[in-house]
């Protein structure tokens, strides 16, 4: 007697969940094969998409078919069998070549002649051009919802999928201590340190997913993936384009970028044997490597650090010998000490500063209303890019391109229009002023992670050569250390003789104030010459 393989799927996939499930398949195509009296002599089922061939049942299938053992297949429709053209071709080449007569269906049957074989492959083209309109239109979904600024996945820890209005809020559970660990590394932490300070400290746990999903410590690839993150600053980048998010930023776009060059170049982190303050700060200034450190014990216990140029520049020769961490540290203290801020001068500062932070308030609303119209400026080129995008006047890679850069500016002008008005060019001045004044204490009595944190403030190009360290350092630091070496050097008594006498009375002191009183305007003008560029940009 003929027999007959009944052949069941159920596709895993969202958009073929209307389908009937396997077991009603059965059902239905049991009793179907008793009215036509197919006697089946197999089942086979498999729950696995028919987009693309591969699936491991289906081969099954051809490979009984081939035997020549079998008069036909059933099956619940022709789409149960087959959605993508290689399958389907296969299933018509058994009939066009006798391997099986037919396939019944409980639609229609299918038999080895030209009308039959014709209308299958029909049958399966509109199968595939299902498969094919269903990815458009879950494509078009996504960039849609793109657009208005969603992302259209899981986000990243501290934010979560909202689903009733389909949107991403705070993690109420994490979002704080996702935030925390940015701070620690603003601080000068390593990533292993703040791992530890977040698992262990904190208790963080990632989001419980599934019974064996979630739950679970951070991992320090985690870690690293979020720190490399531009999500947490408000931008959205995938493979569709860049795209300004509409959740609330973690981070400011400043700090997303200061984080990338405290992490220095992507990669899995190297272990380390010792922890060194003052690794990946500094550079070569022969050969322009980077300077690393090592530790090094002699024959009676006594542990020793240096600093060497690492040597890593392929055919650039380098004769730099290494330097020991006291002298080095000796050297920092040396440059702390030029642009410590004395008490009494800070005191000045701080009483100079608060009437200037009122006086700047107006100022402020000039800038913000010239940002405001910049913002209005970059989204009419980004209206405008995409109508010439539409008519297809320029290609993806420009219009990807230009519109990355556009984004990032918008993203860069949306931050500073929402800048809190305490960051005036006086409250600038005061905290790097403040900085002066407090470095070297910190630095004489902090741990690794502090001293790390107080050069870095310090400069940005730090330079080893000769082992003498040249320190760059950033412009308000200049003026405050011209500043001090010229109310210092022409009036040297800034502290009253008699402890009980009043300083404005002492004649040098007075002097020495109108002289420092000038660096501190100095440093106040350049940050709103800064402010005035940034709003010219």
């Amino acid at each position: 007697m003929a027999k007959y393989l009944l052949y069941c799927r159920k596709s895993t996939e969202s958009e073929e969940k209307q389908i009937l499930s396997i077991d009603s398949q059965i059902k239905e195509l049991e009793e179907f094969s008793t009215r036509m009296n197919l006697p089946i002599s197999e089942v086979l089922t498999e729950s696995k998409s028919a987009k693309a061939p591969g699936r491991p049942v289906f081969n099954k299938l051809l490979k009984k078919v081939s035997s020549g053992q079998y008069a036909g297949i059933v099956c619940w429709k022709l789409d149960r069998l087959a959605r993508n053209p290689i399958d389907g071709s296969a299933l018509v080449w058994a009939l066009d070549q006798g391997k099986i007569k037919e396939i019944q269906t409980p639609h229609g049957s299918f038999h080895n002649n030209s009308n039959d074989k014709f209308m299958m492959q029909i049958e399966f083209g509109m199968a595939k051009k299902y498969v094919d309109d269903l990815s458009d239109n879950v494509k078009r979904g996504l960039r849609a919802k793109l657009e208005r600024g969603w992302l259209p996945s899981l986000p990243p820890l501290g934010y979560l999928n909202e689903p009733k209005e389909r949107t991403i809020v705070k993690d109420p559970e994490r979002f704080s201590l996702i935030r925390k660990a940015w701070d620690l590394l603003f601080a000068a932490y390593s990533p292993s340190r703040i791992l530890k300070i977040l698992n262990n400290e904190l208790g963080f746990r990632t989001r419980q997913l599934s019974t064996k999903i979630g739950g679970r410590p951070l991992s320090l690839s985690c870690l690293y993936k979020i720190f490399g993150n531009s999500f947490y600053y408000g931008l959205i980048e995938r493979g569709e384009g860049v795209y300004l998010g509409k959740h609330d930023p973690m981070i400011t776009e400043d700090e997303y970028w200061k984080a990338q060059e405290i992490m220095g170049r992507k990669g899995r982190p190297r272990p380390k044997k010792y922890e060194f303050a003052f690794t990946g700060m500094m550079k070569c200034g022969e050969c322009g490597s980077w300077i690393t450190a090592e530790e090094t014990i002699n024959r009676y216990g006594y542990h020793y650090t240096y600093y060497r140029c690492s040597r890593k520049k392929v055919g650039v020769p380098c004769r730099q010998k290494s330097i020991n961490l006291k002298n080095l540290e000796e050297q920092i203290l040396s440059f702390l000490e030029r642009i410590q801020v004395p008490q009494i001068y800070l005191d000045k500062a701080i009483s100079y500063l608060s009437e200037k932070g009122k006086q700047e308030m107006p100022a402020l609303e000039d800038i913000r209303r010239s940002r405001e119209k910049a913002i209005a400026d970059c989204q009419r080129k980004l209206e405008n890019l995409n109508q010439m995008r539409l008519r297809d006047l320029i290609g993806d890679d420009e219009y990807l391109k230009e519109k990355k850069a556009l984004m990032t500016e918008k993203i860069t002008l949306e931050m500073n229009r929402n800048s809190n008005p305490q960051e005036s060019a006086a409250a600038k001045t005061l905290k790097k002023i403040t900085y002066a004044a407090q470095a070297m204490d910190r630095f004489k009595n902090g741990t690794l992670e502090v001293k790390r944190s107080v050069v870095q403030e310090s400069g940005s190009d730090l330079f080893l050569r000769d082992k003498i360290l040249n320190i760059q350092a950033e412009k308000p630091l200049l003026l405050i250390e011209n500043g001090l070496k010229i109310s210092q050097g022409s009036f040297p008594t800034i502290e009253p003789r008699n402890p009980g006498s009043n300083p404005i009375e002492n004649g040098n002191l007075a002097l020495a104030f109108d002289s420092w009183g000038t660096t501190v305007e100095d440093v106040r003008t350049f940050y709103i010459e800064m402010e005035e560029e940034e709003a010219r940009n």
